[in-house]
């Protein structure tokens, strides 16, 4: 016996080193977090897959910005970490993984620039080796601002070789030409439906998008920094056509439902961190001061295109401060329901422009 534990002994190292040696490189190359100074910021850094952006105040000298990045496991970054360089336009960074076959290039930049008050939704561009769709807007310099997420970037997990426009969020013909943003809500896959994931529905909201495992409600982070007078009303142009069967969680039809869907906006206080609503809010989140929401009687399935208005309506005990900051979600979804898994596939909603309107 004693014999065969020392031959074991002896074997131990080799079999390590071989374990090691059959162990395949990381191939991952992200960021994973970012941070500068937390005073500089505004709300948290929106980092999609191949963009960062800081948003920050205005007092804040962009010529002289040195960010830190989290990186996935065994990646390096280039230039390094801490790196001095001018943000007053975009930069680039490589972030590349373990085995270096596997690169990816990072947009990073800083805006200063106040939220906007219109969107038109005529500017998306494909992203994550082009398998989807994402909007963006013009800064003051030219960059490109990515003020509009969705959940595309979640169902990539399960999209398999779909084209971009079976994504749940996609681009549609504009009213007046240009382009629209399409959300409609499809079946995911066999495998996410026995997780009780069985549907994804369409949708756009200002903030952005983090794909959390273990709570899917937690994905969707809404909300952007926003300043300025109360908005009296939010205004939209919008064309729906609704699914054939509402289905739940388990993908059991729910009796007598017909799916609709949903547009609204809320103004909250802001804070130091965590600058945003999940998408488990539900509407009852204590810090918010006024919602816009579409009603039930101008939820309607039209061909053409419908201009519908719904007023701010201030939340029980809460007062506005022009001169505070707040943070502003617009939110639009195929399926009332879809946060929950609950809707019709075949639910389309398409938007063409969403406009606070004041006084």
């Amino acid at each position: 016996m004693k014999k065969l534990h020392f031959f074991a002994f002896l074997l131990a190292p080799f079999l390590i080193t071989s374990c090691i040696k059959e162990e395949e490189p990381d191939t991952n190359a992200d960021i994973l977090e970012a941070y500068i100074p937390q005073e500089y910021l505004k709300t948290d850094p929106i980092i999609t897959n191949n963009s960062v952006e800081f948003r920050v105040k205005s007092n804040v000298d962009l010529t002289n910005q040195s960010p830190i990045f989290i990186l996935s496991p065994n990646a390096t970054i280039d230039p390094i970490n801490g790196t001095v360089r001018d943000y007053s336009n975009a930069q680039t960074a490589v972030v590349s993984a373990q085995d270096p076959k596997w690169k990816k290039t990072y947009t990073i930049t800083f805006n200063v620039d106040e939220l906007s008050t219109k969107y038109l939704f005529d500017h998306a561009e494909l992203t994550d080796k082009d398998r989807y769709y994402r909007f963006y807007t013009t800064g003051s310099n030219g960059d490109k601002i990515y003020d509009w997420a969705s959940g595309n970037s979640g169902y990539v997990t399960v999209a398999g070789n779909k084209s971009p426009n079976e994504y749940p969020t996609t681009i549609a013909e504009g009213r007046n030409g240009g382009l629209a943003a399409k959300m409609q809500t499809v079946y995911t896959s066999s495998f996410a439906a026995a997780t009780g994931n069985p549907i994804a529905a369409g949708n756009l909201f200002l903030g952005s998008f983090k794909t959390n495992i273990l709570n899917t409600l937690k994905s969707t982070k809404m909300g952007l920094p926003y300043s300025g007078p109360l908005p009296k009303k939010l205004r939209a142009f919008y064309k729906y056509k609704a699914g054939n069967e509402v289905r739940n969680e388990d993908y059991d039809i729910v009796p007598g439902a017909k799916d609709t869907f949903d547009i609204y906006a809320i103004i909250f206080e802001s804070r130091s961190k965590d600058n945003f609503l999940y998408g488990d809010h539900d509407f009852i989140d204590p810090r918010n001061v006024a919602i816009a929401r579409i009603s039930e009687a101008q939820r309607l399935e039209t061909n053409n295109w419908k201009e519908v208005e719904f007023p701010f309506e201030m939340v029980p005990g809460k007062t506005y401060d022009p001169e505070k900051e707040y943070v502003l979600a617009i939110v639009m979804s195929s399926s009332i329901n879809g946060a929950r898994f609950t809707g019709a596939v075949g639910s389309t909603l398409i938007v063409d422009e969403v406009e606070l309107i004041f006084n």
